[in-house]
Order: C-alpha cells, then structure tokens, then sequence
C-alpha cells in the first residue's frame, strides 16, 4: 500500500522540497536503473474538472485543443491572462468522464481559483485532488502524449521514458521509491518547466518554449491569451527562450548558491533568471558536485558560458534541449 501519511512519516524532504524516501533495508543508497525508477511527486498535484460543459468551458481558457484529447492521448497546456501570461501550465488527459490536468501543487491552488470566476454560465465541476490522490512519476518505454485510464490509475506519458501516474491515496499498488531529485532532474534535461510561486503571470507560453513541446495549438478557436501569443508567434521574435546550463565544482554549495534567481554574463550582468536549480553528486562520497539549471535568457542569442554570480566563480555551460537540432548558441 502507499499512503501519503506513511511517505510522509518515513520520508525527509530536500532543501528544494523534494521527497527522499526512507532507503530500503540493506541498500545504503538508490541502485535502481534509471528506466526502473518510481518516484513520489510530493510537489505536484491534480485537478479533476467533470461535467457535461467541460470540454466548452476549458476549449475557451487553455492553448491546448480539447477537440484533440482523448482517453488515449496526454497532452501539455497551459492557461493563460488576456495579456498572455501564464497562470499554470500542466500535463492534461480525459478518462472518458473527467479531465485530469497535472501540475504544481501550488499553482492547482491558485489554477482552480482562476477557473473558478469563468465557469459560472457552465456545467463543470473542479475538484483538488491534492488530498485524495497522489502523483508519481515513472520511468517507462511508453510513447510520449499516450494515455492509459483506469478505475485504479491514470497515466499520462510526459516523453517516451517518462510518465506521470495518478494514484488514489492508501492504493493497493506497492512501490519502491527513488528521490523525487532524479526526477526534476529529468525535468530540466528535456527542459521541461512548470510555472509556480514568483513565476506565475510572468511568462509568455513560449518564453519557457510550451509551442516547442506541443503546449500551443495554433489552429484552435479563442481562448484567454491567443491575441498575444498568436502575435509574439507570427508577428514578432521571442527574446526570452529557455536554456539548459550545467557546471561542476569540487565543493560543496552554499544556500546562496543553490537559492541564486539570476545567472550573469562575464561582464558581471544579469543575462537570465533562473527557473528551476537542482544539484547532485557525482558519486557517493564524492566532493564533485554537478548543478542543472533551467533558465529564461535575455536577448535573442543565449550566451556559450554564463555565471551562477557576480564573481564569475561559477561558470555554466549551455546544454542541449532534445527538442532542438542543433546547440542552442
């Protein structure tokens, strides 16, 4: 059985908030292969929103295309202010009665807020799932935007490594968990962002590239936001992207460093605002610690090298995203 009390009694928490499970008996640290892993997404919850006006009354507030979304098909949205700034963005599938859109717990809290002032002329119901449900994620061989729904479970594959599971509280179902680290981790290699706290309304959909990972449906009807983002994506030229920067130092970081909001150029300028920070070792026992970062750039041509500060004692590389060809320099 996994229960949320239990995780929660057993388990510790990072300095990000991210589960790290009680280690197994005999097994000092997590030795599961990557494509085995199950992690807890302590993090993230659900929104379950039913009823016979659904699909009508979210078709007006997301990018994404609810004619498109079956009980086989998992896709990204995002909801958007009518200046185009995103409230939350989120994984969404239907099970043939109810949509379940996956996201920070945080940003469900406020996404079923907003939703709630615009559903009032509809048949729909939004319900947090926070407490009743709990959301893992998986390393499978399942195709990326598929879905699989039953009375037990719901899953939603992110890529085509990657799912999220949807489980209700106390299931049957046992696990054996890995720290929820190596799933952010993941998140930031395929540069994958969900918008929360200081960031909400403050990004553009394609700031954090969602058109690049099939979070805009460009050929659906209105919805809050499309004047803008249609604009930026015909009219004009993105000068905000999101980037991948890695680095290693041989010590540990400090708090500082592993709460830092800007990255800088060597000309000691603020050149981006970082969204997402996770570091690990290299080894156990190793003094070599890695730090991945995703951040949004300033200017239309991200910099090779930037800094984690001013001192320029920290240099980051960019990495590649799997949904560009080439390195994004």
């Amino acid at each position: 059985m996994i229960s949320r009390s239990a995780l929660e009694h057993t388990g510790q928490l990072d300095h990000w908030g991210d589960y790290i499970p009680q280690p197994e008996k005999n097994d000092t640290h997590n030795t599961a292969a990557i494509d085995l892993q199950t992690c807890w997404l302590n993090q993230f919850s659900a929104l379950k929103i039913s009823g016979p006006d659904a699909e009508r009354f979210l078709q007006g507030q997301l990018t994404c295309n609810m004619t498109d979304i079956t009980t086989s098909t998992a896709y990204h949205g995002a909801c958007c202010t009518a200046k185009g700034r995103i409230v939350a963005n989120f994984n969404i599938s239907f099970d043939g009665d109810s949509y379940w859109l996956l996201l920070p717990n945080t940003s469900a809290n406020i996404l079923e807020k907003y939703l709630q002032k615009y559903k009032v002329f509809f048949k729909a119901t939004i319900e947090n799932c926070q407490q009743s449900h709990l959301i893992l994620g998986q390393w499978n061989t399942t195709e990326a935007g598929t879905a699989v729904h039953s009375k037990s479970q719901h899953q939603l594959s992110l890529t085509d490594n990657r799912s999220f599971i949807i489980v209700e509280d106390n299931s049957a179902q046992e696990y054996t968990l890995s720290p929820t680290l190596n799933w952010r981790r993941a998140d930031i290699d395929e540069g994958i962002f969900y918008v929360e706290g200081d960031h909400i309304e403050q990004w553009i959909p394609q700031h954090i590239n969602w058109h690049l990972v099939g979070g805009i449906s460009f050929g659906k009807g209105c919805y809050t936001g499309q004047e803008i983002i249609a604009r930026l994506q015909y009219l004009g030229k993105a000068k905000k992207a999101l980037y991948h920067y890695q680095g290693t130092v041989n010590k540990a970081l400090s708090d500082e460093q592993l709460s830092a909001k800007q990255l800088f150029a060597d000309n000691g300028k603020n050149q981006a605002d970082i969204l997402i920070l996770r570091s690990h070792a290299l080894a156990l026992n190793s003094s070599n610690v890695t730090i991945d970062i995703l951040a949004v750039t300033h200017g239309e041509n991200p910099l090779e090298t930037l800094y984690l500060n001013e001192s320029l004692d920290f240099p980051l590389t960019l990495q590649n995203l799997p949904y560009t060809v080439e390195k994004d320099a």
